[in-house]
């Protein structure tokens, strides 16, 4: 099976977010505009999501242009092995027992594969996509690159996709290219799920890719842990399966209390027990090592007082230099507001302050550093 839920797992980390801390929408620590789920999946519409929308819709304005992908596509190599190259004559619908492979109706100039088993569909222009395979497991990708050189979507290919594909494009043939060496796929640990993410780029954007039923059985094992392990934070079957998901595709790690979530701009941790213990940071997205040495701090255990302690890694954020911004819970808020209320020997004017605090901060506000931002 090949399943690509990442946009899905984006918006129940939002949800999960403001939910767990208590925060309104403006507050949430990785707050960013959602793309829809297609209603339609046959449509073959792109659901993947970035982690972070703002710097991926730079990119696509062309503030932002990817070295790895331009010079990937002006390879002689991919110029003759993209699948419009090889196509022979026009191309004609395919259906098998498991997918449907057909021109976009909804996107010019692209085609589609729907997947019947997971219900996901899979669109990409032709001249700019590839099957590459891996070396070290032998599995066959299909590889979609943007006009500008990004890395679009990726997907597992099975043997009956790969038939399928041969039928579509009227040839006995598919040229196949080794995968690209600025990708890299690992294999999460629990579920056995394969996660693609560009090199240098590993916080922006990861790819999953399942490739049998035994994988998804064990996804929904994970979210099943993430409801007996949390059950104050996740109380829905629907959070618990983007939890597991996210992990799965790096963004993820539980700990003994809680969990953290790892984005290219921000690290945050909730809570089960105590929602006053939960914490995040935020840091820009253009420092592209950040989110590699957060999850290697992590691996090597190197925050003093645990992964939970939120000293421990504002005292680690401060040795390795990095500019970062702290953000408060909404607890932490009420204690600083009450620590200046009884400065004041007014009770009116106090329980006014505290008030004015938690107006402003569910428009959007939040306090770094005794400093309050605006609305």
């Amino acid at each position: 099976m090949s399943v690509n839920w990442i946009g899905n797992a984006d918006s129940f980390l939002r949800k999960n977010v403001n939910r767990s801390s208590h925060r309104k929408t403006g507050a949430a620590l990785f707050d960013r505009a959602v793309v829809p789920t297609n209603s339609n999946p046959q449509a073959c519409q792109s659901s993947r999501l970035f982690v972070n929308d703002v710097y991926n819709s730079m990119r696509m304005n062309g503030r932002f242009r990817s070295e790895i992908g331009e010079q990937y596509l002006k390879s002689s190599v991919l110029k003759d092995s993209n699948l419009l190259a090889q196509s022979n004559g026009e191309v004609q619908r395919v259906e098998n027992e498991r997918y449907v492979i057909d021109v976009s109706d909804k996107i010019e100039g692209n085609w589609c594969i729907y997947d019947k088993k997971s219900n996901e569909s899979f669109a990409f222009y032709p001249m700019r996509t590839s099957v590459q395979m891996d070396e070290n497991t032998g599995k066959d990708y299909i590889v979609s690159c943007y006009p500008w050189g990004g890395l679009r979507n990726v997907k597992y290919a099975d043997e009956m996709l790969i038939e399928g594909i041969k039928t579509f494009m009227q040839t006995d043939h598919i040229e196949k290219l080794d995968l690209n060496n600025k990708y890299s796929i690992t294999v999460h640990a629990y579920t056995g799920v394969e996660c693609l993410k560009v090199r240098g780029q590993e916080g922006n954007g990861s790819w999953l890719m399942m490739s049998g039923d035994q994988q998804l059985d064990r996804l929904q094992e994970l979210a099943d842990l993430y409801k007996e392990k949390y059950p104050n934070l996740v109380n829905d079957d629907g959070l618990a399966m983007g939890l597991a998901t996210a992990e799965a595709a790096g963004w993820n790690v539980r700990t003994g209390n809680g969990y953290m979530t790892v984005a290219c701009n921000g690290i945050s941790y909730i809570d089960n027990n105590d929602s006053s213990k939960s914490w995040g940071f935020m840091f820009s997205e253009k420092d592209t090592d950040i989110y590699n040495e957060i999850m290697q701090a992590i691996i090597e255990g190197s925050i003093k007082g645990g992964l939970e302690s939120v000293s421990g890694w504002d005292e680690w954020f401060e040795e390795k230099g990095y500019t970062y911004e702290r953000i408060f819970s909404d607890e932490e808020l009420v204690i600083m507001a009450n620590e200046k209320c009884t400065k004041n020997t007014s009770n009116f004017i106090c329980k006014s302050y505290i008030k004015s605090w938690s107006s402003r901060y569910e428009c959007g506000q939040y306090v770094v550093n005794d400093k309050r931002g605006d609305c």
